[in-house]
């Protein structure tokens, strides 16, 4: 399976954090940054790694297929990062245009 258990317990986690530091505000500079190698690599590389071991623990039978949509999680955490920082930007943006209405 593509999306996991562990994917939806990140993307729930992802929706409550956002959900509870939607009105604090946070440093630009470190973002992208932070966003970056968490969805591009860590996320990712852990997601992957739990899909194996569980697949290892099913399966007798390989073939040079059995494991190839596991590459997959890649795009959908750079998908899922691109959001993070889209929703990040929108934040700071709503957060500047008060700043000058006030």
């Amino acid at each position: 399976m593509i999306i996991g258990i562990f994917d939806f317990v990140v993307i729930g986690s992802l929706v409550l954090l956002n959900l509870l530091f939607w009105g604090k505000k946070v440093k630009n500079n470190t973002d992208c940054l932070i966003v970056g190698v968490i969805f591009g690599l860590i996320l990712p590389m852990i997601s992957q790694k739990i899909e194996i071991n569980r697949v290892a623990s099913e399966r007798v039978i390989w073939d040079n297929f059995t494991l190839l949509y596991t590459y997959f999680k890649f795009p959908i955490y750079w998908v899922l990062g691109i959001i993070q920082i889209a929703i990040i930007s929108k934040k700071d943006n709503n957060e500047e245009l008060e700043a000058d209405n006030t």
